[in-house]
């Protein structure tokens, strides 16, 4: 038994976003943000303001949170970021209610995490919350030549599952999960956590809570 529910239990193998998935990383995120942005004479931003641009890479929420940043300063404010971010990425970040449940009645399946934040990052994270042991493969934004929405990063997280896209579930909480799915030819979930206000293109799914995807009582 897969431990799917039974709509979704043809899926062969389940690809996890993390940020605002599996894991609430916001305050982390933001409160990085604004150390940077404050070593730079820039004023802090709320947290609800950095979430709105998480989720396509480390370099694009630095462009979209500094508002002085030239376009050839991009890099060294993503180091600054990234290098501030790594040393605190777990003083506040929490896993979401009914994670480690999901997790433990999907285990019979290969479960991946494909995330657009840092390869070493999203391990870190996985490893700080307890949850690194569920996955067999974790993925981020610069594992491959591509980063989510692009339908090879899919491909190549599920390549050593030797499970094709389309009999492959992703779980996520936002648009760029909905547009990685759709792009790579998988169903998708979206979980009303994280980002979920941006999904637009609707999922195969909602659920409110990850423990919605396993299988309820016997």
């Amino acid at each position: 038994m897969s431990g799917l529910r039974p709509d979704l239990a043809s899926a062969r193998a389940v690809v996890f976003d993390l940020d605002g998935t599996l894991a609430d990383t916001f305050d982390d995120l933001a409160a990085s943000i604004n150390r940077v942005r404050a070593a730079r004479g820039l004023v802090a931003l709320p947290v609800a303001e950095v979430r709105r641009h998480v989720g396509r890479g480390a370099r694009n929420l630095v462009r979209r949170t500094f508002d002085r940043v030239t376009d050839d300063e991009v890099e060294a404010v993503r180091r600054e970021f990234m290098e501030d971010y790594e040393a605190h990425l777990l003083d506040a970040t929490r896993l979401y209610p009914g994670v480690v449940e999901t997790l433990r009645a999907l285990s019979g399946l290969p479960l991946a995490i494909l995330s657009n934040k840092p390869e070493a990052a999203a391990r870190a994270v996985a490893a700080g919350l307890g949850i690194a042991r569920y996955f067999r493969a974790v993925r981020g934004g610069d594992t491959f030549a591509a980063a989510k929405p692009d339908p090879r990063t899919v491909r190549e997280t599920l390549a050593p599952f030797a499970v094709p896209a389309s009999e492959a579930l992703i779980v996520g909480d936002s648009d760029v999960d909905v547009a990685t799915a759709r792009a790579a030819g998988c169903r998708v979930v979206v979980v009303r956590t994280g980002m979920w206000e941006t999904v637009i293109d609707p999922p195969d799914a909602w659920v409110d809570d990850l423990r919605e995807i396993a299988f309820q009582g016997g």
